[in-house]
């Protein structure tokens, strides 16, 4: 077996390694070049399982190089109001909360010295992140697991469970 192109890591910098098999750099650890992950996608929503989704995401997207995508799904209300103004009310409303949601990304990835672009969809929350991590190449989603109660979530299923049945990638879910 070659190792040649394989990167040693060792302390806190990589250095590429010209070793045949048989051949032992103690204290190191083998490093693929091809990273891991190169596109994460976290849900994101501001709730506590979120930002801390958040924070694993940027982690990684660190470690692994990779560009990372905070995407906000907007759930679609029930139209039952005649009131005039009402949509205009609302748009503007969500559009303020992702605009807060937007400021603490950014705060995170300052933190991390990275960039953490963010993205706003309508739908299903569970089939919108899905859809737009197969639609954009992703091969990590990262989300947080709700805490609703355990009635609750066996009767409407989680949406972090749900992501995970039915995504094309890994799927890592950060637990409170």
């Amino acid at each position: 077996m070659n190792l040649r192109g394989v990167r040693w890591m060792r302390g806190d910098g990589f250095i590429n390694a010209g070793l045949t098999s048989g051949q032992v750099w103690s204290n190191c650890r083998i490093e693929s070049e091809a990273s891991m992950f190169t596109k994460i996608l976290v849900g994101y929503d501001g709730s506590k399982g979120g930002k801390r989704a958040l924070q694993r995401a940027a982690v990684l997207a660190r470690e692994y190089n990779a560009r990372i995508t905070a995407l906000w799904v907007r759930e679609p209300l029930p139209r039952h109001s005649d009131v005039p103004g009402e949509p205009e009310a609302e748009a503007e409303a969500a559009e303020d909360y992702f605009q807060e949601r937007k400021k603490e990304v950014e705060e995170v990835a300052a933190q991390h010295g990275i960039r953490i672009d963010c993205e706003v969809r309508r739908g299903h929350p569970a089939k919108t992140i899905v859809n737009f991590a197969r639609e954009g190449g992703y091969d990590l989603i990262v989300v947080g697991h709700s805490d609703h109660s355990e009635l609750w979530g066996r009767l409407l299923g989680d949406t972090a469970d749900r992501i995970s049945d039915h995504a094309h990638c890994s799927v890592l879910i950060i637990k409170d």
